[in-house]
């Protein structure tokens, strides 16, 4: 190949890159707006409400402040003194809890508990996390956070969790530990078939 030969393929290739990169390059894009959260449809103060289905009373609970969202079929109860305190009923027993935030699914009114929940049953059991589901068709709990259950002195922790109303029966997912008295008691669960724990 001859040099003027080369210099001008060279140059060929160099211009193709060029315009290939340069093609791709998009002066940047402003961000999109995020988009704005509606306003309530409705606003009230110092709320107790219950909920009740085929006569059997599904929950129950106190709020100071509470948004009625009917286009997005939720109702927000909000803590602003006081937490939310929220009962649930199963057959299995009642859950008392306070929260932050309640979310109500108005359509199968299941329930979302949001920030520094904690949950006792009558018999002394005690659940904390920051997020809890409540499924109304089912009675059951359930939810992807750590979590920390505790009944009489046996202390069990893990990730994401599945238990009935009564908290009888509680399945850990992940990361599961557990200890009877003091750290020098501290003993790890062994996961069950399924690769979870179960507390009793």
């Amino acid at each position: 190949m001859q040099p003027a030969f080369r210099r001008r393929a060279l140059a060929g290739v160099l211009g193709l890159a060029f315009t290939l990169l340069g093609g791709g390059l998009q002066p940047p894009r402003a961000a999109a707006p995020a988009p704005a959260v509606a306003a309530p449809d409705l606003r009230l103060g110092q709320i107790h409400m219950v909920e009740t289905r085929d006569g059997a009373t599904l929950w129950e609970l106190w709020a100071d402040r509470a948004e009625l969202r009917e286009r997005e079929g939720s109702a927000v109860l909000l803590k602003e003194r006081q937490p939310v305190r929220i009962v649930l009923y199963a057959p299995q027993g009642e859950l008392t809890c306070t929260t932050n935030r309640v979310v109500i699914d108005l359509p199968t009114k299941d329930v979302r508990l949001e920030g520094a929940v904690v949950a006792r049953t009558g018999q002394g059991a005690e659940l904390r996390t920051e997020s809890l589901r409540w499924i109304a068709a089912t009675r059951r709990l359930t939810t992807d956070e750590p979590v920390t259950v505790s009944r009489g002195g046996l202390v069990s922790r893990g990730r994401g969790m599945e238990a009935d109303t009564g908290l009888e029966r509680v399945r850990l997912f992940h990361n599961i530990t557990s200890h009877v008295g003091g750290p020098e008691l501290s003993r790890t669960l062994r996961p069950g078939p399924a690769g979870r724990g179960r507390v009793r």
